[in-house]
């Protein structure tokens, strides 16, 4: 076992037993040695495969009957990309610590074609300068939450990119609403961790940093208040709920505020 392995564990353990607005996150990490179970499938090979993508889009399903094809895409990815952001947001928001985000050290249990629950193979990670505790156990280190977040950015495009591209090669959903649905997706996943872990500010400065960057995944961050008073993300494009026979618009749907999202 490596010096690392209890250090994040820990902060797996605290992230797995926090929640907010009624959401809990199913993440772990497998021990040294153990194989995965063969509800789990590698991030890697998912995005090197034509038919594992292919299957998992076979397999979202509506209530009472299967929306489109473009619809189900549209979903599988949001569920990806938001699976991917809550491994690694939370440990950032919630520890200043970033797990190793390669493909080859993810794994994913899919649930009719959505991501249910994502796990590390390995303990490492990258901490700030001054966290002696996962530095003197092995960690990687960056001077400043920002490099952690460059770090992030980069990790996830790169695991949503050939998703994306597959959609869009199949004439499934457009690159740029599928790049837009996943800053979305990574602007709802962080505003949970500040509601979760009591980092509301830290959460909301890294939405800005993330989203604000030049690329494809660069949204606008702006947040409204629920009845409740409780904020959440207004989204730049429509998850495409209304569109089925038992959907409706979501709170933060760019179709109530009058707005055109992309298609």
């Amino acid at each position: 076992m490596s010096a690392l392995e209890p250090v994040i564990d820990a902060g797996i353990s605290r992230i797995t037993s926090a929640s907010a607005d009624g959401y809990h996150l199913r993440i772990g990490r497998l021990p040294d040695g153990m194989e995965p179970g063969p509800e789990w499938l590698g991030v890697d090979e998912v995005l090197a495969s034509e038919g594992l993508k292919a299957a998992m889009l076979a397999r979202v399903a509506g209530v009472s009957s299967r929306p489109d094809d473009y619809i189900c895409t549209e979903w599988m990815i949001e569920s990806w990309s938001r699976g991917l952001a809550d491994l690694a947001g939370a440990l950032m928001v919630s520890e200043r610590r970033l797990p190793d985000l390669r493909a080859e050290n993810l794994i994913v249990a899919p649930f009719k074609g959505m991501v249910s629950a994502t796990a590390l193979k390995s303990a490492g990670m990258t901490v700030l300068d001054g966290d002696e505790e996962a530095i003197a156990a092995g960690a990687a280190a960056s001077t400043d939450w920002q490099g952690l977040a460059d770090l992030m950015l980069e990790g996830l495009t790169d695991l949503f990119a050939p998703m994306i591209e597959w959609a869009d090669g199949h004439g499934l959903r457009p690159a740029k609403t599928l790049w837009n649905s996943c800053g979305d997706r990574v602007a709802q996943s962080l505003l949970w961790c500040g509601k979760a872990f009591d980092e509301e500010e830290f959460a909301l400065s890294l939405t800005e940093y993330l989203l604000a960057k030049v690329g494809p995944m660069s949204v606008p961050v702006e947040r409204d208040l629920d009845e409740a008073g409780q904020p959440y993300h207004l989204r730049t494009t429509c998850c495409l709920n209304y569109r089925t026979p038992e959907g409706g618009y979501c709170l933060a749907c760019p179709l109530l505020r009058g707005q055109q999202p992309t298609f």
